[in-house]
Parts: structure tokens; C-alpha cells; sequence
């Protein structure tokens, strides 16, 4: 009975909601972001259900694209399925966004017409449907219980996939069918409905809606009550097996499970999943696919969701010819995949914006900003680190590997002294456009060679498309690999014990970060786009980010040198790079300097400190933050895929009295207690943990913790 709707949680649960309540300063459209509620495949703003037109009350679905004259393909903005026509807003009261449950709750107390009450999610164990159940007076309701009850069905036609919903409204009656809508069962002058919705999406054309059926009569059966248990127990597992808690720190605690509650939202076990910047809770970047998916989030969903990883990868997997097809195009081999990508796989990267003053600019990074090949094959390489999936590596994963490996074989440069340049690119930090050697690039270019030299000794090819090359040959191929990944320039200065950014870089002007005001700020702005370019100042972490990603491709001391050098000029004008930041910070062991940087991680969203959060989260700060308290202040390290062994090495501020953390490495869910003083693990499998100091422990299946002593 939707008497025995759901009930609101209590409210001491502060390391598990955010709440947005009707006095607070935050914008309707960035607490539309933030209350966002997905599943992987749907994401649905959490905008009012009374909210129209003027707001973005939409749904988002994975991977459906449109036409758009602006940025060539465009994430499809459907109207929000939750949307009640009350004809007078209640007033917003206060919201609830349940991080436990995926629930998010509206309480308006004492309305203008009597009370309302809703509680909204996205059922995480059915990706595709949704679940509305809304209690308040019968003014508030009672036009929705005298419209239609038929189902109703919409379509976007003319895009590569289609979306089929359907949404029932029912009133107070035990059974969630279409002819319950006409009961006037209410009581104590309120009436209560129930919404579900179900979206099928076609995969190149009309969905079938046979399964979309079959999931509308499915959830209708199991109704509000059952649909809130299911969705309460699938949360629970998700949270068993990944999570953060900072003990001393509750408001960091939220944010990370802030920031792992939305990332469990851009990508489901699909058959592919296309992870926008802004994932499914905003307009922001059309929802194109660019490095924040195989850099940022991919890493935390191979060891939250590996399924959900996996379909990450299958989406580049799917779009290697394209980026064969780009490769020829421009005269070289293998495969070059876009800096931003959409539906399949051609550049969607925009060829110029506006500037502050109204003035059009160019845009090169669509043209220059190719390391996003190479880091397509880190993530293969991270994903299969993270699962123990080596057969990944030797299946399809395998081509995302070797064919951008022969990219940058064909696109490297030698000079007379057999040294390798890469010339004309765009780095990380992208304030700097148009440079030669780009330490990152060449670095992560090297990295790629290297690993793909590797799959060639280690497996014969699966695919027929490689199938004639004769083992000599592939040897040949992978020796060349190395040479040339031996060869290329880094900008690595033994004198100085650093890298230097570019070409050229060390000859720039050089006025510093902290002459610009309080970061994170946008030096290009401040300054102008000549002025920064030709100075030393840099947008986010573009050395530091080497470190980041390949830290044992790095020559021995230089982190500690580089991370001294590039701070100072660093202006963060970037989201992505405070949790970069935090992280390495961390591991150099200025942890002062580290959590300073990881509380403005932290607070981009929450706190909209970028004033962008209305377009959408931030799909790559959000699981930055992930990365700098488990990559950074624990000390995770993911080497190769046959490295057994899970290994920690943490450095916790002193306010940290312990860090909790809930992972999965090699198929087994892992739990971690770090101190400064001792490390304790747990776990229903076998498991070798190896401590920073050398100290390896195997921990055999048991309930009870082992605890190493430091």
C-alpha cells in the first residue's frame, strides 16, 4: 500500500546526506546538479517536481546523442519523467539526498497549500527505471489523480539510439495499475501517488520495447515498498565494497562518499558506457567523452564496479576503427583516438569558443591534445592491474594497447642523434598550446610503447587482423617499441633532478601563482591568453601528472624536485588538478601542503567553487578526490596485472586518527584500517597486502583483522 510508502531517514546521519534546505545560498540549478539520481544508464536532475520549463527538469541517458550545430553531437536532455503539474509549488522545504540509499527525499512542512512530502531514486540494481512517491494535500494532487492514467510513451527519434519511457501515476491503492489513478482513496485530507518510469535504449536504432514491458510490469508488480528494499539492499552491497571514512574528518567522509555515490551513477554493466565530463547530471561539454573517463573515473570504478569499468573500456573498444581511420588520415599507423568523443568516435571537440570579452577563439585541442591515446591504453593496462583481468589485455583490450603504440611509433620524430621528439601538441595544462616534447606526452607516449612491447612478447594476437604477422616480425615490431620508447626525449635534467615541461618552457617569463590571488583562479583570464602563454604559469598538473599516473616510469628523486618547481606555478584553473595535486603532495610527504589542496577538492562541487556546478558535477574532480585520499594519503599502488600483491603505503595528516577504507583488488573485497602507526586488513578471500616498508602480509579467509604494526 503506498500507505506504507518509505520513510525519511533520521537526521543524524551527517557523513551520509546532503541537504540543501530552503534558506541556503546555494543556486536552484547547481542543487540540481548535486541531487542529481542516477543508475548508469538514466541520470535525472534533481530539480522541484513542480519545476517547468525554466528549470532543467531533465533526464539524461547514457550514451544518447543528437545533432548540435555548437558542438556537433550533444547529450540528449529529455523532460524530467518526475515532473508532477501541481499548478502551485509547495515551496522547496528541504532536501535530503540519501547517500546510503540513493534516495532522495523533500519535506515542505507547512506549504502554502498543507504539507508535501516526496522520495525519488533511481533503482540501482535495474538500470532504466525510476521511482517517484509523492504524499501531500488535495490541492497539491489532486489534478494529477484527474489526469490521464494511461501510460505515457515518448520518443526522440533522428539520433543513433532511441529512448522509449513510460510513467504511471497511481493513487493510494496497493496495485500500481493505470486504472488505479482514478480512486479517490485519500485520507486525512492527503493523497499519496507513485510514479514509475522504465527507458529502453536501442543500440543504433528503435529500442525493443518487449524488455521496456517487461521492466514497466515487473516494477509495477513488486510496487513502492518492495522497489525501496530492493533499492536499499543494492546500495548496501555497493557500500560494502567501497567506501571512505575519514575518521576526525566527517566533512571530507561525505565528500568522498559524495563523490562515490555519483561516479556509481555514470556508468552501469551495460554493453558500453560513454562517461561524459559532467556525467548524467548536467548539459555541460554536450556529455562528451574526453580523458576524464579513462584518467580519473575509470580508476575508482575498477576498483568500486569493475562491470561498470569494463563497459567504459568496451566504449573505446567499439570506436577503435574510427580511430584507425583518424590515424590514416593524418599519415600515420595505428590508432588516434579524439580528445572529444560522442557517438562514434569521430573528434566532436568544438573549433572555437568565446572568450571573457565576447571575442571568438580558436580552439586547438581537438587538433593537439593527443595524449588521450595514450590514455586510452593506461586504462586498459589500469583496469586489468586493478581485476587481475590479464585476459583482458590478451582479448580486446589488447588492441587499444598495441594500436596506440603504433601511433606514436609512426608519429615520433628522430633527429641525427637518435633522439625522439614529438612536436606540435598540446599537454595537460593547456594554457601552453602548439609545444614540442610535452614532458607528459612524450612520457606517457614512452609508457605505452614500453607496455605494448610487453602484450607483444607475452601473447600471440588474438585477432585475425593480426593473425599474418609471423612471430619474428611482432618481435621486430616490440624491439623497435622499446628503442623508440628509450629514445624519446622526457625533458628529464639529471643536473636539475627535474623535468622540464616543453621545449623551451624554462626560457618563458616567469611571474608566480601566488601573485595572481587566493587558488584556484584562472590565470587566463586574469592575465590574457598571451600573457600566460608566454610565462611560466600553468593551468593544472601536467609534469606532476606523469607522476600521478606512471610514478614508476619516473627517475628516482624527481618528484619531490618537480612537485617543489611547478607548484608555485601552478594556478589550478582546473578542476581536475587540486585532487591531482593532494595526491602526489601526499606521497612527497607534505601533507600540510597536501590537505590544503585536497580541502579545495573537496569543496568544487559541493560548494560550486568554480561557479560551474549548474552545468553539471565534475565527473574527474569528483573521483580526484577518490584518488588523493587512496592513490595519495593511503598509498595505493597498482603496478602490472600479475602483481598479486595490494600494496599500501600510508601517510596520514595528524588529525587523521584512521582511514577506513573498502576497496576491491584481484576480485576480492578488501578492507583496510590505516594509521600511521599500523595497518590492519580484512578479507572473506585470501589476500597478500604488502606495506610500504617491505612488510608483505597474507591474510586468509576470515572475519577476523590482521593487523601489521609499523
Amino acid at each position: 500500500m503506498l500507505s506504507e510508502r518509505p520513510q525519511a531517514p533520521a537526521d543524524d546521519i551527517e557523513s551520509w546526506a546532503v541537504v540543501v534546505d530552503a534558506g541556503d545560498e546555494m543556486g536552484d540549478r547547481v542543487a540540481e546538479s548535486i541531487l542529481t539520481v542516477a543508475d548508469g544508464l538514466i541520470g535525472t536532475r534533481g530539480s522541484l517536481e513542480e519545476d517547468g520549463p525554466h528549470a532543467d527538469a531533465v533526464t539524461y541517458v547514457s550514451g544518447l546523442y543528437e545533432p548540435s550545430e555548437e558542438t556537433g553531437q550533444a547529450l540528449v536532455a529529455l523532460p524530467s519523467w518526475a515532473t508532477l503539474d501541481m499548478g502551485i509549488s509547495p515551496g522547496p522545504g528541504r532536501r535530503l539526498l540519501d547517500l546510503r540509499t540513493g534516495v532522495l527525499w523533500r519535506t515542505v512542512a507547512r506549504g502554502e497549500r498543507g504539507r508535501f512530502r516526496s522520495a525519488r531514486w533511481s533503482c540501482l540494481d535495474r538500470p532504466g527505471t525510476a521511482v517517484l512517491v509523492a504524499t501531500g494535500g488535495r490541492q497539491l494532487l489532486e489534478p494529477m489523480c484527474r489526469s490521464t492514467a494511461a501510460q505515457r510513451a515518448e520518443r526522440h527519434p533522428g539520433v543513433a539510439m532511441s529512448v522509449v519511457g513510460l510513467a504511471d501515476t497511481v493513487v493510494d491503492r496497493a496495485e500500481l495499475g493505470p486504472g488505479a489513478a482514478r480512486s479517490s482513496a485519500a485520507t486525512g485530507g492527503e493523497i499519496s501517488l507513485c510514479r514509475i518510469a522504465s527507458f529502453a535504449v536501442g543500440d543504433g536504432g528503435s529500442p525493443d520495447l518487449e524488455p521496456l514491458d517487461r521492466a514497466q510490469r515487473t516494477a509495477r508488480r513488486r510496487g513502492p515498498k518492495e522497489l525501496f528494499r530492493e533499492q536499499c539492499d543494492a546500495w548496501a552491497r555497493r557500500w560494502a565494497v567501497a567506501d571512505v571514512e575519514v575518521v576526525g574528518d566527517p566533512e571530507l567522509t561525505l565528500a568522498a562518499r559524495f563523490a562515490l555515490f555519483h561516479l556509481a551513477g555514470v556508468a552501469g554493466p551495460q554493453s558500453e558506457a560513454a562517461v561524459g565530463a559532467r556525467g548524467l547530471t548536467g548539459p555541460a561539454y554536450a556529455g562528451h567523452v574526453l580523458w576524464d573517463a579513462d584518467v580519473f573515473a575509470l580508476p575508482v570504478l575498477a576498483a568500486a564496479h569493475p562491470p561498470a569499468a569494463r563497459a567504459m573500456l568496451e566504449y573505446r573498444v567499439r570506436r577503435l576503427p574510427a580511430a584507425r581511420r583518424k590515424a590514416l588520415e593524418l599519415g600515420y599507423l595505428g590508432a588516434r583516438f579524439p580528445w572529444e568523443s560522442a557517438v562514434d568516435g569521430t573528434d566532436v571537440t568544438p573549433r572555437r569558443g568565446v572568450d571573457p570579452t565576447g571575442n571568438f577563439v580558436p580552439i586547438l585541442t581537438g587538433d593537439r591534445e593527443e595524449h588521450i591515446t595514450a590514455d586510452v591504453a593506461w586504462a586498459a593496462w589500469h583496469y586489468a592491474s586493478v581485476t587481475g583481468d590479464w585476459s583482458f589485455l590478451e582479448g580486446p583490450g589488447r588492441e587499444l594497447v598495441v594500436d596506440t603504440a603504433r601511433y606514436w611509433a609512426s608519429r615520433i620524430r628522430m633527429d641525427g642523434a637518435g633522439h625522439g621528439h614529438i612536436d606540435g601538441v598540446i599537454g595537460p595544462d593547456e594554457y601552453h598550446e602548439d609545444v614540442d616534447d610535452n614532458a607528459f606526452t612524450n612520457i606517457l607516449a614512452a609508457w605505452n610503447l614500453r607496455a605494448a612491447a610487453e602484450l607483444a612478447r607475452r601473447s600471440p594476437p588474438p585477432r585475425l587482423a593480426e593473425a599474418p604477422m609471423a612471430l619474428e616480425e611482432r618481435q621486430e615490431e616490440a624491439q623497435r617499441w622499446t628503442a623508440l620508447a628509450d629514445g624519446l626525449v622526457t625533458g628529464y635534467d639529471a643536473a636539475t633532478g627535474r623535468h622540464r615541461q616543453f621545449a623551451g618552457y624554462d626560457e618563458l617569463e616567469l611571474p608566480l601563482v601566488a601573485g595572481l590571488g587566493v587558488v584556484p583562479v584562472p590565470a587566463d583570464i586574469v592575465l590574457g591568453r598571451s600573457r600566460v602563454a608566454g610565462s611560466q604559469i600553468i593551468k593544472q598538473a601536467d609534469v606532476v601528472m606523469a607522476h600521478h599516473m606512471v610514478p614508476t616510469a619516473m627517475p628516482e628523486g624527481s618528484l619531490r624536485r618537480d612537485v617543489d618547481f611547478y607548484l608555485p606555478r601552478t594556478a589550478h584553473g582546473s578542476s581536475l588538478s587540486p585532487a591531482v595535486h593532494a595526491a602526489v603532495l601526499a606521497r612527497a610527504g607534505r601533507l600540510d601542503d597536501a590537505v590544503e589542496l585536497l580541502e579545495i577538492a573537496r569543496r568544487i562541487d559541493l560548494e560550486d567553487m568554480t561557479g560551474t556546478t549548474s552545468g553539471g558535477l565534475h565527473t574527474a574532480a569528483l573521483a580526484g578526490l577518490w584518488h588523493a585520499v587512496v592513490f595519495g594519503f593511503a598509498g595505493v599502488s597498482v603496478g602490472r596485472p600479475d602483481d598479486a600483491a595490494l600494496v599500501v603505503d600510508p601517510r596520514l595528516p595528524d588529525h587523521w586518527s584512521e582511514l577506513r577504507l573498502r576497496t576491491q583488488w584481484h576480485g576480492r573485497a578488501v578492507q583496510l584500517r590505516l594509521r600511521s602507526d599500523a595497518v590492519s586488513v580484512r578479507c572473506a578471500q585470501s589476500v597478500t597486502v604488502a606495506i610500504g616498508d617491505g612488510t608483505a602480509v597474507t591474510v586468509t579467509p576470515s572475519e577476523r583483522w590482521v593487523t601489521v604494526e609499523r
